[in-house]
């Protein structure tokens, strides 16, 4: 069903849709940082980074934007997004598979020969970079994380052969305190953490995707209306795209050609009124731009 505003603001494209598309995907500064550690981690190949991040701040654009850059260097990449499996072999069974290996097997250590024997063979003999991104790795149990823990293990004097990036909420953190966790945890050669944006940023955030979507046009959103979005959002990416698109069809049905702070306060808190508030709509921090938390 088309979007009814589209035609209404000259649009070609749904500006604040929060599908996962690395096109709409505005880099703020902590999010380039966050880009580079993990870019810098795989082509050095040292092994394993972490992304942390809470829900709705870019992880899983992120994961694919980053999935396309490895693609775009021509290193072997795959994408995994849902890692809860039951077993440690069905998930083993699934990542040979998304490598296209021609065969797995029912046995947890022939598995694990062949998927060793696939990494010596491409990294090692062939000079490929193997990377594989997990995204929502909140969701991995700890004999998974210690199954990804052996795969990581299979190394020569001068590299690992797989490289692991993992994007995950908070729950993931804890985990790794957990005792059966110690060694995973000792193999993080870099990690970072996701913030709230600022003001700034989430305003660049608003007139990029606009831009993106309209062909370079300026966005219809008041400076108070900005503001607004970004109190409400508290910085969070997702929820600043959820209110500006709320907004924007709020002034479409209101037959506004520009977004003003009261339309953005009216669809801001019917929002809330059906959905309900997680917590007060406090303004987020201004961004400091600092660099990013390094896990020990």
């Amino acid at each position: 069903m088309p979007v009814p505003y589209l035609s209404y603001f000259n649009l070609k494209e749904e500006p604040f849709n929060t599908t996962a598309n690395p096109r709409f995907f505005y880099q703020s500064p902590i999010h380039s940082m966050a880009l580079g550690k993990a870019e810098f981690t795989v082509d050095a190949k040292k092994g394993l980074t972490i992304v942390f991040g809470d829900t709705g701040y870019g992880k899983s654009t992120l994961a694919r934007l980053l999935h396309g850059k490895f693609k775009e260097k021509g290193y072997i990449s795959v994408l995994l997004t849902n890692p809860n499996y039951p077993t440690t072999n069905s998930l083993l069974r699934t990542i040979i598979q998304e490598f296209q290996l021609p065969k797995s097997s029912k046995a947890f250590k022939e598995n694990l020969d062949i998927f060793k024997n696939y990494l010596f063979d491409q990294a090692v003999e062939q000079g490929k970079t193997i990377v594989l991104i997990i995204d929502e790795a909140q969701t991995l149990r700890i004999p998974l994380l210690e199954l990804l823990r052996q795969i990581i293990n299979y190394e020569t004097n001068d590299m690992k052969l797989l490289q692991l990036v993992l994007f995950s909420q908070e729950q993931l953190r804890t985990k790794l305190t957990h005792p059966l966790a110690r060694n995973f945890r000792s193999r993080i050669a870099m990690a970072s953490t996701l913030e709230a944006m600022g003001h700034k940023e989430n305003t660049e955030m608003i007139d990029f995707r606009w831009r993106v979507a309209s062909g370079n046009q300026p966005h219809p959103f008041t400076p108070e209306a900005l503001e607004a979005i970004y109190v409400y959002s508290r910085g969070m990416p997702r929820e600043a795209c959820i209110i500006a698109d709320n907004s924007l069809l709020a002034a479409y049905l209101g037959g506004k050609n520009v977004v003003e702070k009261a339309t953005v306060e009216a669809a801001y808190h019917d929002r809330i009124e059906n959905i309900g508030e997680d917590k007060p709509p406090t303004p987020a921090k201004p961004s400091r731009h600092k660099k990013m938390k390094q896990q020990p």
